[in-house]
């Protein structure tokens, strides 16, 4: 995965001159947690409390490799959490991301050609529900809200984006995504692993190729083919690996409304193999603006077939509904707001469903140019099929500091 950092950062470096700048960060919070094991009250552990009180120190460092050839970006972070009551839960977990534009570097090699390729790596015992941000920089095939219980997992995904130009208006787009899911120690009582909630370790492929063309007005239209493969292990052994496929053609049209804003239409047919071939409506409706760096917005929706790494295996009709909006006040105070929905069930039978809300809001204080302050409030309901409905509530109280 670092791999990316080196192919244009050391290798483009000696063939250009190159610009690399390092910002370091350490990070210092403090929260009530109302349900560290993430799950209903019956499958905490006996004689264990589910809220606690949870102290996180953090340490990042972003690199940022410019040079004529290609820009790579790599974000690494590792931070460890103590728990109050629950001693037994302190962790320490990783997150490692990293993207390299490698269309100046392609270009040299063949005219036309854009290649743009990320990594994503996690591990932790709180796996997320759903992405956010704002940004659609990495693949969300595995966080679609689904909020498992507490386990320590693994995830990674891998993903290209490439075009290659045959004219002005007319070319040829590929995307691939590989991403991983597995699971290690569970931290809920058995009974939970022996009812519906059930871990499966899983691995995605994901292609989407087809034809583009750009308007005169800059507006493009990407004619999709998409076909997923999935493969879903159960993690305790007690059902046979289950495998599935799915094929979807989707138009998807790319298009600016007014300055700063654009939209992203798609929709289409998507059938899903070993489930008696079923079709439904898949697509994705998204609307972003980034011209403002006092507000910032972002409204995604999107149906597709989505793997069950947590519940019964298999493949999932998967509904997920985001809001993001950040609005500066001033120079040193700004208001984050995210809002998340999410339906998933099974198919073809609609056995098992899952469904997610969840909500957050932050604001952060600016004390120097270097360091700020954050209050936040997260908040998340759970409700899934053989299992009681639950929730969970986070405020949290944070102390960052940048070296820029």
């Amino acid at each position: 995965m670092l791999a990316i950092g080196s192919i244009a950062g050391t290798g483009v470096g000696s063939r250009a001159q190159a610009e690399t700048t390092y910002t370091p960060s350490v990070s210092l919070s403090q929260r009530y947690d109302s349900n560290v094991f993430y799950t209903a009250k019956e499958f905490v552990p006996p004689g264990r409390q589910s809220w606690d009180l949870v102290t996180t120190l953090g340490a990042a460092v972003k690199i940022l490799n410019k040079s004529r050839l290609g820009d790579t970006e790599v974000r690494v972070g590792v931070n460890g959490s103590a728990y109050a009551y629950n001693s037994d839960l302190t962790y320490a977990s990783t997150n490692v991301f990293a993207a390299s534009d490698l269309t100046d570097w392609m270009n040299e090699l063949l005219p036309g050609l854009k290649l743009r390729i990320s990594d994503a790596f996690q591990y932790t015992p709180e796996p997320p529900a759903f992405l956010t941000g704002g940004k659609a920089e990495q693949s969300d095939i595995l966080v679609r809200g689904i909020q498992a219980y507490r386990a320590n997992t693994f995830s990674n995904s891998l993903s290209t984006d490439g075009n290659y130009s045959f004219s002005r208006s007319v070319g040829l787009r590929a995307n691939y995504t590989y991403a991983i899911f597995r699971v290690g120690r569970l931290y809920v009582t058995s009974a939970a692993t022996a009812g519906p909630a059930t871990f499966f370790d899983t691995t995605v492929h994901n292609v989407a190729i087809g034809p583009t063309y750009t308007f005169d007005g800059g507006d493009t239209l990407f004619l999709k083919f998409n076909y997923l493969s999935a493969d879903t292990v159960d993690t305790v052994g007690l059902r046979p690996t289950i495998k599935f496929s799915a094929q979807s053609i989707q138009p998807e049209y790319v298009t600016t409304i007014v300055r700063g804003w654009t939209a992203t239409i798609s929709g289409g047919a998507t059938m899903i193999e070993q489930s008696g071939n079923r079709a439904f409506f898949s697509g994705r409706f998204s609307l972003r603006n980034d011209f403002d760096r006092q507000t910032r917005g972002a409204i995604t929706v999107s149906r597709q077939p989505a793997p069950a790494y947590f519940g019964t295996g298999g493949a999932l009709i998967s509904n997920v509904a985001q809001l993001y909006l950040s609005y500066g006040f001033s120079r040193v105070v700004r208001l984050t707001v995210t809002g998340n929905y999410a339906y998933n069930e099974t198919a073809p039978v609609k056995t098992f469903t899952i469904k997610t809300i969840a909500g957050s809001a932050v604001l952060d204080y600016n004390l120097t140019p270097s360091t700020r302050v954050s209050l936040s409030q997260e908040y998340t309901r759970f409700n899934y099929t053989g299992i009681s409905p639950f929730d969970r509530y986070a405020t949290m109280l944070t102390l960052t500091t940048e070296w820029n």
